[in-house]
């Protein structure tokens, strides 16, 4: 039998997974923490109903990295770094790109940086990997001007809304109102269906998603609520209809990959994107021993990057800086990160 064990400073257990070669059969736990909260999964991966959604006709699966996006002192978007953050990525073979999320601080930029951000994307992945692009904002009127925006570059197949930021808009009239908006507005791209409550206060329900898919308007959702529990929801109400489901929490990657999820959608890619593709392809060639060990080392990078810190951005944009890629500075009120934290990052890359 062969065990395979991530912990962590902060942590017993993040993710553990036991192997039985006589039964076939795994066990993962696995710690959850996105980005604000703490949940203990336990589930066996034999148990997961397995769908044959990892195929080749789908334009969208894998890894797409949520992108972050370095800056200057002024808080102004670092081009050089920008684009050599991007070529990066793609050179490691990840799917897809998402600009402008929680991970690129897409709510934080001012106007004007938030149009940088967008166009200079645009020419540097230059049709290279799907570009989905995300427009998070206050109001539905915002969000639209956004995703006008983004349409004029010609350069995005897909874009991103959430749940606007205002808790009273919870309940799913407001949800597909919102949505219904957004898909009228589309401009020749693909919206995709963004569930993160921790991040906007308000959860999109699997039915809430299933009726977006079942009204043609979605094909794509990202489930990044850390609940395994709601990902199965989306993975096994939405098949039905259509829906495709990316990954969005890193400690339910493996089982909801297995579970028929096209792909995933970690900040980590940032840091370690060859690691993530390594996970997605022993998933998709059936090697689960693989795909675990990898997890697990992916898991310890994880316990430290995101969860020793103050601000799990801020580790992961000086992660990257230690590459040669940008200062590591993250918008204000963010918490930079500290010596303690550095010197904990600074070991853990050594060992990934």
């Amino acid at each position: 039998m062969a065990c395979f064990i991530a912990s962590g400073p902060l942590v017993d257990t993040c993710c553990a997974a036991t192997v039985c070669p006589l039964h076939s059969t795994m066990r993962i736990v696995a710690l959850s923490y996105w980005p604000f909260r703490y949940e203990t999964t336990s589930y066996d991966v034999c148990q997961i109903p397995r769908r044959s959604i990892l195929s080749d006709t789908h334009s969208l699966k894998g890894v797409v990295v949520p992108v972050i996006t370095p800056l200057g002192d002024d808080e102004t978007v670092d081009e050089t770094a920008f684009r050599a953050q991007i070529d990066r990525l793609i050179d490691a073979g990840v799917g897809g790109l998402f600009v402008g999320g929680s991970a690129g601080e897409g709510p934080l930029h001012t106007e004007t940086e938030w149009r940088r951000m967008i166009e200079i994307a645009g020419v540097a992945v230059d049709g290279r990997v799907p570009l989905l692009g995300g427009v998070a904002d206050t109001s539905t009127r915002r969000v639209v001007d956004k995703i006008e925006r983004i349409a004029a570059t010609g350069a995005y197949q897909f874009f991103v809304p959430t749940p606007t930021f205002y808790l009273a808009n919870s309940c799913a009239a407001e949800h597909l109102r919102l949505h219904e908006t957004c898909w009228q507005h589309r401009g020749g791209m693909e919206m995709i269906a963004y569930n993160i409550p921790s991040c906007v206060g308000s959860a999109l329900a699997p039915d809430t998603v299933v009726t977006m898919a079942a009204n043609g308007w979605i094909r794509y959702c990202k489930e990044s609520s850390g609940d395994r529990d709601t990902l199965l929801h989306y993975l096994n109400d939405g098949g039905p209809v259509g829906l495709q489901t990316l990954v969005g929490d890193e400690p339910l990657i493996v089982a909801g990959l297995i579970a028929g999820g096209v792909g995933f959608v970690p900040v980590l890619g940032n840091v370690v994107p060859e690691l993530c593709v390594g996970i997605f392809d022993a998933v998709s060639r059936g090697d689960l021993a693989d795909a675990v060990e990898r997890h697990a080392r992916l898991m310890r990078i994880r316990d430290v990057l995101l969860l020793a810190g103050d601000c799990w951005l801020s580790g992961i944009k000086y992660a990257v800086s230690t590459m040669g890629i940008g200062n590591g500075r993250i918008s204000s009120p963010l918490q930079p990160t500290g010596d303690q934290h550095k010197e904990a990052i600074a070991a853990v890359l050594a060992e990934a």
